[in-house]
């Protein structure tokens, strides 16, 4: 029994000895644990920091694309506006070109109608130059078969009645 005794005491010292090494095991691997439980955290707050950035650029990036897109909306606007005004100018432009080009085809015609016109007044005045000239030879004719015909009268009465008519004409100068 003191065989069964030291048996039992040997066994529970060995029992304590692995309790105690398990117990040390136990310990570091809490200490492990603890340590990485540590390291885990900073971690993760290092990486909420890092998300929070993040974040924070993004939104601060984000903020920007909208700025610089209402920017281009509004510059846009604006060339719709610019191309709105130009075209309705251009709009002007052509119907102010096509009453000009309505008002020299009325002024061409016109001018067509004033050629004509002067046309027509350069044949009636080649026509009343020939007609007239036509009048002074005639007239002329006439006239210088009256002098003839006046002139022979003339040398008749002369001939006739001798020089008393040169005595009627000095009476008559006197006078």
């Amino acid at each position: 029994m003191k065989n069964v005794m030291e048996t039992s005491k040997t066994a529970v010292a060995e029992e304590r000895q692995e309790l105690e090494e398990l117990k040390e095991k136990l310990r570091r691997a809490k200490q492990d644990i603890e340590r990485e439980r540590k390291q885990l955290e900073e971690m993760k707050n290092v990486m909420e920091t890092k998300l929070q950035q993040e974040m924070e650029t993004s939104k601060t990036a984000v903020a920007e694309e909208r700025q610089g897109l209402e920017e281009l909306k509004e510059q846009l606007r604006r060339e719709k506006q610019d191309i709105e005004s130009e075209r309705k100018q251009l709009e002007e432009m052509k119907n102010v070109m096509e009453t000009s080009k309505t008002a020299v085809e009325e002024e061409r015609q016109e001018l067509e109608e004033v050629k004509e016109q002067l046309r027509r007044a350069k044949q009636d005045i080649e026509s009343e130059r020939k007609t007239a000239g036509e009048m002074k030879n005639v007239m002329e004719t006439k006239l210088q078969q009256e002098m003839e015909t006046s002139k022979t009268a003339v040398q008749r009465r002369k001939t006739r009645t001798g020089g008393a008519e040169g005595k009627s004409q000095e009476i008559k100068t006197r006078h």
